[in-house]
């Protein structure tokens, strides 16, 4: 088969089929399993691999058309669109879970220091002025395609700085949490475009002025105790941001 998630067989059988099929083809994309021309397997094709209907692979190719991951022409075939060839990093994330591992991704630490910062202090709910700014690159495939500055206290950004991984897999958020008395709940989001800042553009291979993404996350616990302020910026060529809205029913 064309491969699957990594996820636990209890967890993708709660899932309509053509959501199981639509993340397998889209981590074969990820891995650039469609060779130069770029042409997916049919749904005959995938329909006999898997087992389903023909009507389940539509159901699926509609999730990635809709991703803009793929295009189809009739009468030729499904193929892959330049916003999935290799080097841009496409991975889902709906979960913190996700948000922790950044799976398939690698992070350099550049810099870890403490300074006085009111503004970000004040967001973090600090009792003083001066904060742990941790700043790290993240690569996919040895590419770099974000710069992320991560706030936290001085005292929490000390004890992660220790144990975080120069170079390795991995986040902040990952090893947070076992220096915090409650486990993390949630984030609350706003991502703007925004102009690449001559700081950031040089460490992920933009030119200063480039449109990019810029996303600011503030991570709290179960008690709304807001624990880290993680604002990174986006090659705007190898990073792109979906969401996926659910009704609930």
């Amino acid at each position: 088969m064309i491969g699957g998630m990594g996820r636990t067989e209890q967890g993708r059988r709660k899932e309509p089929v053509y959501r199981r099929l639509s993340a397998d083809l889209r981590l074969a994309l990820e891995e650039g399993r469609f060779g130069e021309e770029g042409r997916l397997p049919t749904e005959a094709e995938l329909g006999k691999e898997y087992g389903v209907s023909r009507h389940t692979v539509r159901q699926a190719f509609q999730d990635l058309v809709a991703e803009g991951l793929v295009h189809r022409v009739p009468g030729r075939g499904t193929f892959v669109t330049e916003l999935s060839r290799r080097g841009q990093y496409l991975r889902s994330i709906g979960t913190i879970e996700e948000l922790m591992s950044w799976a398939g991704t690698e992070m350099e630490l550049l810099s870890v220091n403490v300074r006085a910062d009111e503004e970000v202090a004040g967001r973090l709910r600090l009792p003083a002025p001066e904060v742990a700014e941790l700043v790290m690159r993240r690569y996919y495939e040895a590419v770099p395609f974000a710069l992320t500055r991560v706030y936290l206290s001085p005292e929490v950004g000390r004890k992660v700085a220790k144990v975080l991984p120069s170079r390795g897999d991995g986040t902040v958020l990952g090893i947070l949490e076992r220096f915090l008395p409650l486990p993390i709940a949630g984030t609350s989001q706003n991502i703007v475009a925004v102009a690449v800042p001559e700081d950031v553009a040089g460490y992920i291979g933009c030119q200063p002025g480039e449109p990019s993404l810029r996303a600011e996350r503030l991570y709290f616990d179960t008690e709304r105790n807001p624990v880290e302020l993680a604002i990174s910026h986006y090659h705007p060529r190898r990073y792109s941001y979906g969401i996926e809205l659910r009704r609930r029913i």
